[in-house]
């Protein structure tokens, strides 16, 4: 999808005047769409196992250890965006803990491993034996459009365009619920979720039930990176939200 479909979308919703604003705010995003089987080796996917070098250590945290959350091969991504790497393989684990004692908002809760090269990659199972099933999914390049009033912008909307603007559009447009970069999508927050200091949205999930995911009671989880580091491909520091 580009912007030229999102305009035409929004002059069907009555939103013509609106395009130069529609285009100002729009940002590059890539969706995230369950493919409905198995995910492959090197394929794009949730859950499974990883795929990671042979001396990779499953990693832990003071309560418990991680669940692998999934992986991402870039250049899966047709004209991918210029802020992603066009090559390599991106896993992503979240802390679990039997008792609910981890917060996603605690440091650390989302660690992310990226790999350049995979030739000698090999699958890693949990050390407790706990793995989710592998789903497939598909990476497209798409457009991310603000979808609340607390993303720091001086709408332009009355409230009844307002609401065409958040519900209607996205419904119009089809966007997916998961996806790369763009704008954080959430249910329950009344704040921006973005941390300050340059930092932009990595990856938007929302919870599944065939995987386990239940963030913030049946709402989305919201992964940060700084700017800088994820032009270096550096996924060491992370910071999440949820709602």
């Amino acid at each position: 999808m580009d912007i030229d479909k999102v305009i035409e979308a929004a002059n069907r919703k009555g939103l013509t005047l609106h395009e130069d604003f529609i285009r100002m705010v729009a940002k590059t995003t890539v969706d995230i769409r369950l493919a409905g089987n198995a995910g492959e080796f090197l394929g794009s996917r949730f859950g499974g196992a990883p795929v990671l070098p042979p001396d990779f250590n499953w990693p832990r945290h003071e309560v418990g250890t991680y669940q692998f959350l999934g992986q991402i091969n870039f250049s899966e991504i047709e004209s991918a965006p210029s802020e992603l790497p066009a090559t390599g393989l991106l896993s992503l684990f979240f802390a679990t803990d039997p008792n609910n004692e981890i917060f996603w908002g605690d440091p650390g809760y989302v660690l992310g491993y990226y790999s350049p090269d995979t030739t000698e990659a090999i699958a890693h199972r949990a050390p407790d034996a706990s793995e989710p099933p592998s789903l497939k999914v598909l990476l497209q390049k798409s457009v991310s459009l603000p979808g609340s009033p607390f993303l720091s912008f001086n709408w332009p909307f009355s409230d009844e365009v307002e609401d065409v603007f958040f519900h209607e559009l996205p419904e119009e447009l089809g966007k997916a619920s998961d996806y790369l970069l763009g704008y954080p999508s959430f249910n329950t927050l009344a704040y921006d979720p973005t941390p300050e200091g340059g930092w932009i949205s990595l990856i938007t999930l929302q919870s599944h039930d065939q995987l386990g995911w239940n963030w913030h009671d049946g709402d989305k989880l919201m992964v940060f990176i700084e700017k800088e580091k994820l032009a270096a491909c550096d996924f060491t520091n992370l910071i999440c939200d949820a709602g």
